[in-house]
This record gives C-alpha cells, sequence and structure tokens, in this order.
C-alpha cells in the first residue's frame, strides 16, 4: 500500500491540514484538490500556480497514483469500453465506461475481489484480495480522462463492506471544488448489508441505493446469494422501504434474469407482492454468461413477458448491454487477462 497519502482520496480539509503545517495558507489547499479534480494534474510539477519550491517538496508528504491501464476491452459502435487497472502494490481490478446518448457512465470497483460468494458473479470466483482506498476508487474515474454524468458503484466487491473508503470517495467526487457530481447521479449497489444500509441512510448522501435481489423467494435467495442467510429477505425489504423514506428517492432492485431459477410466473407474481409497498423500480438484467456457471438468460420471449407482468404493478426497466462483447460481467476481463498472460 501507499506509504503516503494518495491526494486522488483527500478531501481539501485533508490537504489544509498538510500545508498549513508549513506555514502556508489555506487556499493553497484549495489549488491542489482544484489541480487534481478539475485540471486532471498527474503530478505536482502541472500545479503552475504553485511555487516552485512548494511543487517540489510536496512529494514529501503527498503522493499522486493513477490506476495503471493493463489492457481494455471495447463494445460495438457505443465505444463502451471495460477497463483492467493495476494498483501501485499490483492488485488488479476492474472498471466500465459506458457510453450513452446523453453523457458516460463510469462502473468503479469497490474491493478486489469479493466475499459474499454469489452463484452467477465472475468475481467470487477469483476470491477476495483487499478493499480499495478511496483514492483508488476515485482513481479510476479520474484515469478515464473524461467527467462522467453518473457513476455506479457496481464493480467489483461489496460496496458497503468497504463502507469508510466508499463513503469517502463520494464526498471527494460530490465536492463543489472538485468533480461536483450531483449527488443523484451517483449509485451505490449492495448484495444487502442491512446494518451498513441503515448506516448509509442515517449519513444523508443523497445518494440512490441498488439491491441486487435476483429473487423474492427465500429459499432461492439463499441458494444463489448466500448473504440471504444472514439478512432475510424481511428485512432486507424493510431496510428497503426505510431507506427510501429517508432519502426521498427510488431504491433500484437489480434482478438478473437466470433461466429456470427466478423466472416464472410465480416469481414475477412473488416480485410483485414483495415490492409494491416499497418506493422502487426494477432492473431486469438478462444473464450474460459466465464461464464455469450452469446460468444463462431466459430466451427473449420469456423476459418480454415477465417485464409485461411486471409493469402492471411496478415500474420496471430491462437493462441491455454489449456485455458478451466486453466481458461485461465483474471479473470476467480479469480472469481472461490473467488466463490470456500464463500463455
Amino acid at each position: 500500500m501507499l506509504r503516503k497519502p494518495n491526494i486522488l482520496g483527500l478531501l481539501p480539509d485533508e490537504i489544509e491540514s498538510i500545508v498549513t503545517k508549513r506555514g502556508l495558507p489555506r487556499y493553497r489547499a484549495d489549488q491542489i484538490f482544484q489541480w487534481v479534480h478539475k485540471h486532471g494534474a498527474r503530478s505536482f510539477e502541472e500545479m503552475t500556480n504553485l511555487p516552485a519550491d512548494l511543487r517540489a517538496s510536496l512529494p514529501d508528504d503527498l503522493a499522486i497514483f493513477f490506476p495503471e491501464n493493463m489492457t481494455t476491452s471495447r463494445a460495438g459502435e457505443d465505444q463502451s469500453q471495460k477497463l483492467l487497472y493495476r494498483m501501485e502494490d499490483g492488485t488488479s481490478i476492474e472498471s466500465v465506461r459506458i457510453a450513452q446518448a446523453d453523457g458516460v457512465t463510469a462502473c468503479v470497483s469497490s474491493q478486489a475481489g469479493c466475499r459474499y460468494d454469489c452463484k452467477f458473479c465472475a468475481t467470487a470466483r477469483g476470491g477476495f484480495k483487499r478493499s480499495l482506498q478511496a483514492g483508488e476508487i476515485v482513481g479510476q474515474i479520474l484515469a478515464m480522462e473524461t467527467k462522467p454524468k453518473r457513476i455506479v458503484y457496481m464493480g467489483m466487491g461489496e460496496p458497503l463492506a468497504n463502507y469508510r473508503n466508499v463513503v469517502k470517495s463520494i464526498r471527494v467526487l460530490t465536492h463543489p471544488d472538485g468533480f461536483a457530481i450531483a449527488p443523484k447521479r451517483i449509485t451505490v449497489s449492495t448484495v444487502g448489508l442491512v446494518p451498513l444500509i441503515q448506516r448509509l441512510s442515517g449519513e444523508y448522501l443523497g445518494v440512490r441505493l441498488a439491491i441486487s435481489l435476483t429473487s423474492a423467494d427465500d429459499t432461492m435467495r439463499s441458494r444463489l446469494m448466500p448473504i440471504n442467510d444472514k439478512f432475510p429477505l424481511t428485512e432486507l425489504l424493510q431496510a428497503a422501504r426505510d431507506y427510501a423514506q429517508a432519502n426521498g428517492d427510488r431504491v433500484t432492485f437489480e434482478y438478473p434474469l437466470l433461466k429456470g431459477y427466478n423466472d416464472s410466473d410465480r416469481d414475477a407474481a412473488l416480485l410483485i407482492k414483495r415490492l409494491a409497498p416499497i418506493r422502487c423500480q426494477v432492473n431486469l438484467i438478462p444473464f450474460n454468461p459466465v464461464e464455469g456457471t450452469p446460468f444463462e438468460a431466459p430466451p427473449e420471449a420469456r423476459v418480454s413477458a415477465f417485464a409485461k407482468a411486471l409493469s402492471r404493478e411496478l415500474t420496471v426497466t430491462v437493462r441491455r448491454s454489449a456485455g458478451r462483447e466486453i466481458d461485461a460481467a465483474c471479473g470476467q476481463l480479469q480472469i481472461r487477462y490473467q488466463n490470456e498472460t500464463r500463455k
């Protein structure tokens, strides 16, 4: 890990505590923060409105580390990109730059690997390595060299299991002197860590919450997502309802459609029953195949019928992607890269 703080993950007041110890005015901290987050500076030498002696000495206290892009997959005409980044200690993680008609969505990782063993997830196959520091999360976005319109914490890892660093990275990204991303344009995803959903609700950050639901049946959800044994659906859905009420916004339920597991008429009816009392929307995601798992997407007709059934009482979207072209499931690009480098 970095021996000196990575400036990409510091707020202006933290930079201020460093510069004021040197007897310098506070505004120098604001200048340094803006150089990184507004102007994309990758070295202290680029900060040309700082005195030369200050630029030369800042590396004594601070580091600037941007993730190294190891490889990129591109998807068709929309130019979406799956990026494999290497951190300073050699840890690799994935991000996605999604090009859309109204701007770029950045999908970032919060951990290298994941502990939660969702049976359909490629990330879980690689095991858990470590949580990312706030600067490593922010660095994924800065390295894209495009200010995104939206940010989603839906990459590798469980964001709420890295709570402190995820919240700090959100504070950095929403700071008015930096990227100034509107909180409502940030979505934090979770497998359903109920106490941390409650804690996030109390932060009043204004960010949106997405819950990976997968099934409205406790037995099936536990089979697909073992975390359900610890935080069953009754507790999870109550936490979701409380979050929606506290933040005045809909909660999103992510629902990967898995042929023969969660795509029946009964599944749709149970989903309506469970979610109708909650201010929410449902994202149906036809499954992108992951090598080594038994899952596949339902036929298009089944996807359409499932969406139609839900839409009678719930707000529903079917999320399409060029996933097969860019190894969209988190962890797939990392697995492919590792396999290729071993050849």
